[in-house]
């Protein structure tokens, strides 16, 4: 029996109700889950200068107590969950950690990679932080693609991808070619890319376009001048407009640093509710 696996990314405060709402579908999808209950360390000892002017490690005298019961919420939480998972019949594992930082996103790419796609619980928007920790591990640090927002198992009907012919752009693509195969029409949208009109050679997106194509997908090719728009904006507001149900498009970052510091457009993205996006990197 073939079944897809996706990693499901849950905060250690997310209800039944929501976790439910995925359960459900997956079921009826034949899906496997790789449910992951993640709660976020306490905030961590600091460094200060003591009197004889060393750095001394300044650690909260209830340190400790907090982690001690952040990790016992944490397990039970996990058990709950899992009975949860187990009376509903679905096929599934459950995990549970607790980190921050560098460590979080490392575990957070270690139970992706070996997934068909990560999907984060909507409940997890309650720590922003966190929320965002968890995206950047998936997408950076592992090889899927990561969706947010809405039904991961929907079926879709019109799927906008967010063309710039970029690698973040393409490696996006290729993650989403099944969801681009199911659906109805996809439209390849070039926001603010200069048309054939202004540069030499074949209209923006047509190379793409072609691909899709080959596979049968109907494909129709857009050009969205933003008009000095924000590219976010004009990409919410574009696809709104052309009833899409996901957007797909390539995940960016500012910096190298090991702390997560997205791009303009994919923080806007992310941090957006009204539209389904899944990202590739």
């Amino acid at each position: 029996m073939q079944r897809r696996t996706v990693a499901y990314f849950v905060g250690v405060d997310a209800d039944d109700a929501s976790i439910l709402e995925c359960v459900e579908t997956a079921r009826s999808q034949n899906v496997h889950l790789n449910c992951v209950v993640i709660a976020a360390l306490p905030k961590l000892p600091y460094l200060k200068y003591g009197s004889n002017r060393f750095v001394e490690a300044g650690l909260p005298s209830n340190w400790l107590d907090v982690l001690n019961a952040r990790n016992a919420a944490l397990k039970s939480r996990a058990t709950e969950v899992e009975a949860l998972l187990a009376a509903r019949g679905v096929s599934a594992n459950v995990n549970a950690f607790i980190g921050s930082g560098t460590e979080l996103q490392h575990l957070v790419a270690g139970h992706a990679k070996c997934c068909d796609i990560a999907f984060l619980d909507a409940e997890l928007r309650k720590d922003p932080d966190l929320f965002h920790k968890v995206a950047y591990g998936v997408l950076f640090q592992s090889p899927v693609a990561l969706m947010i927002n809405g039904d991961l198992f929907a079926q879709r009907e019109r799927i906008v991808l967010a063309w710039n012919d970029s690698l973040p752009a393409s490696r996006a693509a290729h993650l989403a070619l099944p969801f681009f195969l199911a659906a109805k029409e996809v439209v390849v949208g070039c926001f603010d890319l200069r048309s054939s009109d202004d540069v030499e050679g074949e209209e923006p997106g047509t190379d793409v376009a072609g691909w899709l194509r080959h596979h049968g997908c109907k494909v129709t090719l857009s050009q969205f001048p933003c008009g000095g728009d924000s590219i976010e904006h004009c990409i919410q507001d574009r696809a709104t407009e052309l009833g899409a149900d996901l957007v797909v498009m390539g995940a960016y970052w500012h910096s190298h640093l090991r702390e997560s510091l997205f791009g303009g457009t994919t923080q806007a993205m992310l941090e957006q509710t009204g539209l389904p996006v899944l990202f590739g990197h």
